[in-house]
């Protein structure tokens, strides 16, 4: 022991042990700036993803064959139950965060997130430090190396989403580095197996592996099939040739390592649609099934979903956005001014300052291939990095060009660009300017890590957070039946529980049935069922009077009330009556008529003050609402929609409905304001 412990001693004197130091001490900033994440804080796709995640990890259990779903619903008359899939990405990433939140228990909520948050960093630094060792090992500098790793990974889309709770992200960021790392030591070593099995565990864990493993199968088989074609050039029969190739073909651990990765990967999507088939108990058709559809969209297939967002994948525009992404890939953030996460083509059509610095960036990396042509390994080690993120894009471009995210994986590029200057660099000068470079990369990575720590919702959101995961602890433990039943109506889906709109399907995991997005709102039909909602009604069904956020109600004397309830005379009469009662107006159809009616509700304040930014011109503030998608409720032949009132002072009031249907499509364009 006292020599194993003398050796470690000496390694920590040699020159080699600096640059690892420096990069465990870059990636100590990470938890650092990143240690408190226990909510989900930032808007859009990072706390939605988020919280979906944590809910399909809550509900991993033995119990439904590790099916993951976000919650169990009912069919039309209450009769059956069947799961709500997402079952079409690998289950390694899941079943980690399954892992790290089992000690937590059922209601620690923040003790979860944080934990889950921490194993996203963990897997993020564990991804720059397998990068860092493979360009250490295929260079030959780890100051190159150090300095290309941590310029590469200080991209806003790398840190801004490095504890984004997600399987798409630095879960397959990490799998992806792991499969490089199998390469770079097959191409030194020709170590097969250890290949073989770093990409099968990278496929476990995320399908962006192939992005990789394309890459590296082709360019490493063409090479020894122009090998091969040298070698039988000079056999007169074209027979005797054909059989040279194949023997080269068979003889290949290029092409054994396409044929092992391609049926483990069927072999993991057969499971997962094999399992998510049995889940609905065959109800559904295999073409149907949520993971089959969603791979049809993500290759093109959905015809529908194509017209929809032609404009966005036309080949010049989608081409356009790649090269703005790559921009923004490569520049670290502590010197990067873009901070717009890609939602809009607006935002970078017309930005070519930052598409000619990704066209230069693609320019770098083909250059630097150029300049290492005589040297093989390297040249397929960088070829296969440089190329990955393009394969993956043309691959599956119908998901890749909404999902800004997906620009993390361009991290080959900055990659290659990096470590290619930092490589002519120390040609170029006469003294060793790696180290200086290397330091300067550490301080850029520890400046743009501090930067984006500060995005997301501030401080003065926690108390409000806490108090709403507390809420939703004290529901689960009112319903902490098993055979209880929670009806939760839309709207507490709608609002941002927790920073994050999915995060109720998280904090309702596990003992509760949710039924919140059927074609027509369905009431609970068991003894002891529960409603959900986000509107306050003082009424003897309410069962959590102290809360201020999320309300739970007993379901029969809440069906009750409804009928009885005294709501003086209307104010409006028609299809649907509309009642002003309490800081609240209740839309109420005796019959139920067009339960699919959209509604007006503009209303104009005393002061102008109170108009919401974008609705001076108008002046008054709209509240347009849908009776499917914001809350409505069903009774035995009856309908009700309750909506609170904002709390300043109303001048006017005008409400009313559609008078015709407007598609979904539209729903994210302006409309022209109805006449009441």
């Amino acid at each position: 022991m006292l020599n194993d412990l003398r050796q470690r001693l000496r390694f920590w004197n040699r020159p080699a042990a600096l640059p690892a130091a420096l990069l465990l001490l870059a990636l100590a900033t990470l938890f650092l700036f990143g240690h408190d994440r226990a909510y989900f804080y930032r808007e859009d796709l990072h706390d939605w993803n988020s919280a979906k995640v944590m809910a399909l990890a809550e509900n991993l259990s033995f119990q439904h064959n590790l099916l993951r779903f976000y919650y169990l619903s009912q069919d039309a008359d209450g009769s059956a139950v069947y799961p709500e899939t997402y079952n079409r990405f690998p289950p390694g990433g899941y079943a980690l965060i399954k892992l790290v939140i089992l000690p937590f228990g059922d209601t620690d909520f923040t003790g979860k997130i944080y934990a889950a948050r921490m194993l996203m960093l963990t897997l993020c630094s564990g991804a720059v430090l397998l990068a860092y060792h493979s360009l250490a090992r295929i260079t030959g500098s780890r100051w190159d190396a150090l300095a290309a790793t941590l310029l590469a990974f200080s991209s806003w889309y790398v840190l801004y989403n490095a504890d984004q709770i997600s399987n798409e992200v630095m879960v397959d960021l990490f799998a992806v580095m792991l499969a490089f790392h199998g390469m770079v030591i097959f191409i030194q070593e020709r170590r097969f197996r250890q290949l073989a099995v770093k990409s099968c565990l990278a496929l476990l864990l995320g399908w962006h592996a192939y992005a990789f493993l394309l890459p590296f199968v082709a360019f490493g088989l063409s090479a020894e099939l122009f090998q091969a074609h040298h070698s039988v050039s000079n056999y007169a029969a074209l027979w005797d040739r054909w059989q040279g190739y194949m023997l080269t073909l068979r003889r290949s651990r290029y092409m054994m390592l396409g044929i092992v990765t391609l049926l483990f990967g069927i072999a993991v999507l057969a499971s997962n649609i094999g399992s998510q088939y049995f889940a609905l108990d065959g109800q559904v058709s295999l073409r149907e099934l949520p993971s089959v559809q969603s791979a049809i969209r993500r290759f093109g297939g959905d015809e529908q979903y194509n017209i929809r967002f032609a404009d966005r994948l036309e080949p010049g525009v989608f081409t356009m956005e790649q090269f703005y992404r790559i921009a923004v890939m490569s520049l670290p953030y502590a010197v990067n001014p873009y901070e717009i996460k890609i939602r809009y083509p607006d935002y970078y059509l017309r930005d070519y300052p930052a598409i000619t610095l990704g066209v230069l960036a693609v320019g770098v990396c083909a250059a630097g291939l150029a300049g290492v042509r005589r040297r093989p390994e390297l040249l397929l080690a960088l070829a296969t990095l440089a190329s990955s993120g393009f394969c993956w894009a043309l691959l599956v471009r119908h998901n890749v060009f909404d999902h800004d995210y997906e620009s993390i994986f361009y991290i080959g590029i900055p990659l290659v660009a990096f470590t290619v200057a930092a490589m002519y660099l120390r040609r170029l000068c006469r003294i060793r300017l790696s180290p200086f470079f290397a330091m300067a990369a550490l301080a850029v990575f520890a400046v743009s890590v501090s930067g984006i720590a500060g995005i997301g919702e501030g401080p003065e959101h926690i108390a409000v957070e806490a108090e709403q995961m507390a809420e939703y602890a004290t529901v689960r433990e009112l319903a902490a039946a098993d055979s209880a039943t929670i009806y939760a109506q839309w709207d507490t889906g709608s609002i941002r529980h927790g920073g994050a709109p999915w995060a109720w399907a998280y904090l309702l995991a596990g003992k509760t049935i949710v039924d919140p997005e059927q074609p027509e709102p369905r009431r609970p039909k068991q003894a002891g069922d529960y409603l959900l909602t986000v509107t306050r009604e003082d009424n003897p069904a309410l069962l959590t009077p102290e809360h201020r956020y999320v309300f739970l109600y007993d379901w029969t004397l809440y069906e009750e009330w409804l009928r009885t309830a005294d709501r003086g005379a209307p104010i409006i009469n028609g299809d649907w009556q509309v009642y002003l009662r309490d800081g609240h107006l209740a839309y109420v159809s005796p019959e139920c008529v067009r339960r699919d009616a959209r509604f007006f509700l503009h209303i104009v304040p005393m002061s102008e003050s109170d108009l919401i930014v974008g609705r001076q011109e108008y002046g008054y503030n709209g509240y347009d609402f849908d009776f499917k998608l914001d809350g409505g409720l069903r009774w035995d032949g009856g309908c009700v929609i309750e909506r609170p009132l904002p709390g300043y002072d109303i001048a006017e009031l005008r409400t009313g409905q559609y008078s015709a249907d407007v598609r979904l499509w539209e729903e994210n364009y302006p409309l022209p304001a109805p006449s009441p």
